[in-house]
């Protein structure tokens, strides 16, 4: 997979987040093996709380069109910032509930291309399913 097409396809999905608060702009696509993607933006709302992140907007459909981690190629996540951007913990534990740890994430800024991560990287020593036996 091609790091610039990604950021391209990232840089234009972003223009439809709903941010009339923060102005942060999230995008995430999830690539699948069989060449669809699953694609996420931030969704803001007045009382905060209810808003709906990137990352929480694509798993979900991942799972609603009857995908599951196997069918999963690629999770790449762009934040329209100078800085690192990752996912916030509930992302974290979302992805890491439905993905496997060892899903490869790519990391966008509004820069470029910031660098290449696992899932279980950014919730080491998850709450999972698991733990509930």
């Amino acid at each position: 997979m091609d790091k610039q097409v990604v950021f391209e396809e990232l840089k234009k999905l972003k223009e439809r987040a709903y941010v009339p608060y923060s102005h942060f702009k999230v995008a995430c696509i999830i690539y699948l093996k069989n060449g669809e993607k699953i694609i996420g933006v931030n969704v803001e709302n007045a009382a905060y709380n209810p808003t709906i992140c990137a990352e929480r907007a694509a798993v979900p459909q991942l799972v609603a069109q009857g995908y599951n981690k196997n069918d999963v190629e690629l999770v790449a996540l762009y934040t329209d910032s100078d800085k690192f951007g990752s996912p916030c913990g509930t992302c974290r534990q979302t992805l890491i509930e439905i993905l496997d740890p060892n899903q490869k994430m790519w990391i966008f800024n509004k820069n470029d291309f910031v660098g290449e991560y696992t899932i279980g990287y950014f919730l080491p020593e998850g709450f999972t399913a698991c733990d509930l036996a």
